[in-house]
């Protein structure tokens, strides 16, 4: 695969104003208010309107996901460490970084990450996907949490200063690539998968 596809009601959120603004609203409102001046066979509409939005940021929590395992498991199965890595449960990781992994949490923090140990190290792998292009996370650090990675990645492809879950894969290096139908997105891989790879080599010795 050289390009993650999206799902359609994230591709339809992405690509036009008027869904994503509803959406935005909808999700952004803890109770959905009735508007008064809204007839009785309207309602039904208010109703299909709320489930869609749900529907988008269900499908982009599952896609956050899938990118994941598409760049950042394809770069664990083929990495020289593989076997030394141990795996995190997702309580673990949602305590270390403080955030859930529920759909709701997904689309607020826009960033789905994994955590494993090797030795005496910890280790955080992560994607994040907005309107404009995806990017990945990186940590590499010791027991005490001091980042140990600064200086190991190839600053081209990584921000040497360590933000929010760590490094970050530099901005541009996954543009969300556009198809001949409007609902047809997807994000390159070859740049991400690169970086993955190259990050993991990196910390190997």
């Amino acid at each position: 695969m050289c390009c993650f596809p999206l799902p359609e009601s994230y591709a339809s959120y992405v690509a036009d104003l008027a869904v994503r603004t509803a959406v935005d609203h909808i999700l952004g409102n803890q109770l959905l208010q009735v508007p008064e001046i809204l007839d009785w066979n309207e309602l039904p509409g208010l109703h299909a309107a709320d489930l869609a939005a749900h529907q988008v940021r269900c499908d982009y929590a599952s896609a956050l996901q899938g990118l994941w395992e598409a760049v950042w498991q394809t770069a664990i199965d083929k990495a020289p460490i593989r076997q030394e890595l141990e795996a995190w449960s997702i309580a673990d990781t949602a305590n270390w970084y403080g955030v859930g992994f529920d759909s709701m949490s997904l689309w607020q923090n826009a960033v789905f990450a994994r955590a494993y140990t090797r030795e005496d190290s910890h280790i955080g792998l992560g994607v994040s996907l907005d309107i404009r292009e995806a990017r990945l996370t990186f940590w590499f650090g010791d027991e005490d949490d001091q980042d140990l990675a600064a200086g190991l990645l190839p600053q081209d492809e990584w921000d040497p200063e360590p933000g929010d879950y760590g490094h970050w894969s530099m901005a541009g290096l996954a543009p969300i690539r556009e198809g001949s139908d409007p609902l047809k997105r997807c994000v390159p891989l070859t740049g991400l998968n690169a970086a993955a790879a190259r990050a993991l080599a990196a910390i190997a010795g």
